[in-house]
């Protein structure tokens, strides 16, 4: 990944980070006013956020996008990745200690299952259906402002089917595949608190793109591995060229007192996408 030379010093307050997105987005958020007298809408993933880890906390939530590897397609509808963690006062995203690394995903529906051609009878009561899911293997990194929620994430596709078993995966901790989330060209729209609670800074059409990273060979589908062939052969891997991910996004700063919606709950145990 591609940045500036020279990075700002990370050890700001959050009150500072919230001063930022207001420079980020043209200034608009110094003259937002909430007006809502409703109840606040919680903010998305805010309940990983630990207030003796830091006073500021980080949630991004994919509202849609696309993986590509060279025709295979995988769409990426609203809410199948999340991303949330406190904020350190040195910078990192802290995560939750719940084992996902601060990265909460719905298993994602592949389009056309293990053929590429969606059969009738829910493709043949599910034996044909797969889903992708996106397993982090490290917490994410923040490069940069951010702001501009430009992140280094290396993750596994956990692959699922009735056939492949419980540990089919593309990456492995050792062997990730390692998504460099550029920020795109579009330029993000500013907001402040309405409808979320006070101090909540939020940015939406956040664009990051991801391309020519690297996927590795199948490992642990079906018995000893045997299906691994086929796995290889429908998602075109081991790749290292072709491949693209694009997301469009909503980020979230605020204090981690505020707290929100635990990720778990949203991604955990729902249905994902349904590819098209």
């Amino acid at each position: 990944m591609t940045s500036s030379t020279t990075r700002p010093s990370r050890r700001h307050g959050f009150l500072t980070r919230l001063a930022l997105v207001g420079v980020a987005s043209g200034g608009a958020l110094a003259f937002a006013v909430p007006t809502a007298t409703a109840a606040p809408t919680p903010v998305p993933g805010g309940a990983v956020c630990d207030p003796a880890v830091g006073e500021g906390c980080l949630s991004v939530v994919v509202n849609g996008g696309t993986f590509d590897n060279n025709g295979f397609t995988l769409p990426i509808k609203d809410g199948d990745l999340v991303i949330a963690g406190t904020l350190a006062p040195d910078g990192p995203i802290v995560p939750r200690n719940d084992g996902h690394f601060g990265v909460y995903s719905k298993p994602m529906q592949v389009p056309g299952g293990v053929l590429g051609v969606d059969l009738p009878l829910n493709n043949l009561f599910g034996l044909t259906g797969v889903t992708s899911q996106v397993e982090a293997t490290e917490t994410p990194t923040i490069n940069g402002l951010v702001t501009d929620f430009d992140l280094t994430m290396p993750a596994r596709l956990k692959i699922d089917n009735p056939l492949l078993g419980d540990n089919c995966y593309i990456g492995s901790p050792e062997n990730p595949v390692v998504f460099e989330l550029n920020k795109g060209p579009e330029m993000p729209e500013g907001h402040f608190e309405d409808p979320y609670p006070a101090g909540t800074a939020w940015l939406t059409n956040i664009h990051n793109e991801a391309a020519d990273f690297a996927l590795p060979g199948a490992t642990g589908c079906g018995p000893f591995g045997v299906l691994n062939p086929i796995v290889n052969w429908r998602a075109k891997v081991p790749n290292d060229s072709g491949t693209s991910l694009n997301t469009e996004a909503t980020g979230f700063l605020f204090p981690s007192a505020n707290g929100g919606t635990d990720p778990l709950t949203e991604t955990g145990g729902a249905g994902g996408s349904s590819g098209s």
